[in-house]
């Protein structure tokens, strides 16, 4: 678990350098995409503020695992902070930018959505969704806790069909936390203590990349489950 004092300095550190992001121009703001880790292997994935983008996180705040990363990295705080700074100043412009990226990668056509973060309203779900149509021959992924930013774009465009097949979102589900769940959208799970997984959901194992080489888990939109050490 994270001490009080620890999550105070990063959202305070992640804000001042938004605050300083925000008021430059946008024309010189630089987006940040990585080509992956150790974790999630060779997976282009885009990533913003922990804690401050993310509207549900009462609960999980405190065992947010990018804290220790924005603590211990200055270039990983400036990196969420910039791209935070520019989907707020103009999320078409910052979605075309990663059109933009995509469109020029030839290998490894994987993108995972939000290591930190999430998904900021039903309008940045459509841009995902949009994003996913135009490149079907890539997979995408997210984990998120913005429900209802989910739900109602599923409402409003006629069911859960209408997100494309190779856009598979997770709502991550946290110990005690309500999941409004109308459309049966598969679920991530983390195991606390003295819990069981449900049956028929997928053991994560830890690395993005081998579920895309068994074609199973998150990125092909299989309910999954994780034990939190």
């Amino acid at each position: 678990m994270i001490k009080l004092e620890s999550l105070k300095k990063a959202v305070s550190g992640l804000r001042e350098n938004m605050n300083v992001f925000i008021k430059k121009p946008y024309k010189d703001l630089h987006l940040h995409i990585s080509k992956g880790n150790m974790k999630i292997g060779k997976t282009h994935n885009f990533s913003m503020a922990p804690i401050i983008t993310c509207s549900n996180c009462a609960g999980c705040k405190n065992y947010c695992y990018d804290i220790k990363a924005v603590l211990q990295y200055s270039n990983v705080m400036k990196a969420r902070a910039e791209n935070t700074a520019m989907m707020i100043r103009d999320m078409f412009g910052t979605f075309a930018q990663i059109d933009h990226y995509i469109s020029h990668r030839k290998a490894n056509k994987y993108f995972r959505w939000h290591v930190s973060g999430d998904i900021l309203s039903v309008e940045y779900f459509d841009h995902m969704v949009r994003l996913a149509r135009r490149h079907p021959d890539w997979t995408f992924w997210t984990y998120t806790k913005s429900y209802t930013y989910v739900n109602t774009w599923i409402h409003d465009n006629g069911g859960r069909d209408a997100i494309p097949e190779n856009l598979s979102v997770m709502f991550s589900v946290w110990n005690g936390m309500d999941c409004p769940n109308p459309f049966g959208m598969p679920t991530f799970t983390c195991i606390m203590e003295g819990m069981e997984p449900d049956d028929g959901s997928w053991p994560c194992p830890g690395n993005c990349e081998s579920c895309i080489r068994s074609g199973h888990g998150c990125p092909f939109g299989e309910s999954s489950h994780v034990p939190l050490h």
